[in-house]
């Protein structure tokens, strides 16, 4: 994970080291929340950087603290090639023998962003969209250094501040977290042990690449709100054309930033998803200097399939369901990525999540989406249609049916519940006949479906 965080010379602006006052068991449940393969890289990468140094005991110890931070990153090198070491044991040791006298402000910030990248539907998202004086969608060009210092100082003029950044090794995203923080009243601040100053949730933005949207944070309180503000009165303007940020305030949070970026980010998936996918994923022609030998109309071999079924029908029907909500017939993508980046595809140094021991599985989120056969490429959690259709021919009065579904995953859902069963007077749902709204068609988008068609709400 590429991270940055500058100092800077702002009031109330707090310092990279400096430790809030929170109890183990506190530190505990923050950091418990990672795998054990980043809290292994995180004790092996904090000794190398100057603000997050394993705490010396300076009287009682015989190291320098250069020679004691090469010691706590050569041990964290071993424990990586042990597999058995339990997870409880890792941070144990970074609580309470090489950070015990807390994490500072740049640590905490680094484990909620690498939570984000490790367990990517541990966060709720919803969109904001920039637009001009003329209503229209006006993309983002930020320069990131200008922009957050230009946060920190505008948000430090009403509250104690921190604010990190770092870039998301896997989407072309730049992560902000804003955290502010309220100083506590006097006699409450007697006590050593009681935190001088309170936190307010961190507050968190993700800046897609060549896209008018910003993800960030749902929330409607006085705080959510003011960060909001300040994040769209930093924003690039222009005197004769200033832009502000719209948000929809009956749009639904997603849980998975992946599916965030593709449907907001630069995504070509955004708007060809299920039966048009095949368009996005460049499997229907070519492109206009493609070589004319492999198009798969001439190259048979690379048509999709599914493994055979014991019974053909639900095979065809299973070939059907996976045309209808995923757009070939084994459901399986040809692109190794849904956006445009101009890096190359590398290898991550902290990987997603594995359970690779007892005590990892333990620990696990239970909300994590298990990928299986039916999977959507970009999961929505929460997807609201309302049908008016005339009731009968000879009458005007329409119907006001509201469908609502929500899950892990809505769409993977309904796809496996259409090829629960071949014989149709069974079917609860019939891959054949399903509407193009219920086949992930129209993305996280609410609707109205009036004359067959669908009107996007929100």
């Amino acid at each position: 994970m590429v991270h940055k965080k500058e100092e800077r010379n702002v009031k109330n602006v707090l310092p990279n080291k400096y430790i809030p006052v929170l109890s183990p068991k506190v530190l505990r449940n923050v950091i418990s929340r990672l795998p054990k393969s980043s809290l292994l890289e995180l004790m092996y990468v904090w000794p190398k950087l100057v603000n997050t140094q394993p705490h010396l005991d300076k009287e009682n110890s015989r190291h320098s603290q250069a020679t004691y931070s090469s010691k706590v990153s050569q041990e964290a090198k071993e424990l990586k090639r042990n597999l058995k070491v339990p997870k409880r044991k890792i941070v144990e040791k970074i609580l309470f023998e090489y950070w015990s006298k807390g994490l500072n402000l740049l640590q905490l910030a680094q484990v909620d962003c690498q939570l984000i990248i490790d367990r990517p539907n541990s966060y709720y998202w919803i969109k904001s969209t920039v637009r001009d004086s003329n209503d229209k969608e006006v993309c983002l060009l930020l320069a990131p250094q200008m922009f957050l210092e230009r946060l920190a100082a505008e948000l430090s003029a009403l509250y104690l501040t921190y604010i990190y950044v770092c870039r998301h090794p896997r989407f072309p995203l730049i992560l902000v977290r804003v955290q502010v923080f309220d100083l506590q009243p006097i006699n409450s601040t007697l006590n050593s042990s009681r935190p001088h100053i309170a936190s307010h949730k961190p507050y968190f933005v993700a800046i897609p690449l060549n896209s008018p949207h910003l993800i960030h944070s749902p929330g409607d309180d006085m705080v959510t709100n003011i960060v909001l503000q300040t994040v769209e009165y930093c924003l690039p303007q222009s005197a004769n054309n200033l832009v502000r940020l719209e948000t929809n305030p009956h749009q639904k949070p997603l849980r998975s930033l992946e599916s965030m970026h593709i449907f907001n980010g630069n995504s070509r998936f955004g708007n060809s998803m299920g039966a048009w996918t095949p368009y996005a994923d460049g499997t229907v022609d070519l492109l206009p200097f493609g070589e004319l030998e492999k198009h798969t109309s001439l190259n048979p071999k690379q048509t999709s399939s599914v493994p055979s079924d014991d019974d053909p029908s639900k095979s065809m029907l299973k070939k059907i369901a996976n045309l209808r909500f995923k757009g070939s017939q084994d459901g399986v993508l040809k692109s190794s990525r849904l956006y445009d980046d101009n890096k190359p595809i590398r290898k991550l140094t902290i990987k997603s999540i594995a359970h690779d021991s007892e005590s990892e599985a333990e620990s696990g989120n239970e909300d994590e989406f298990e990928s299986n056969e039916y999977s959507s490429f970009a999961p929505v959690q929460h997807t609201e249609f309302i049908i008016r259709e005339k009731v009968k021919i000879e009458h005007e009065n329409c119907s006001n049916i509201k469908i609502a579904f929500s899950g892990l995953d809505v769409f993977a859902g309904l796809h496996e519940l259409s090829v629960t069963t071949a014989e149709e007077n069974k079917m609860v749902l019939n891959a054949l006949k399903i509407p193009n709204y219920l086949t992930g068609e129209e993305g996280s988008s609410n609707g109205v479906i009036h004359n067959g068609e669908f009107t996007k709400t929100s």
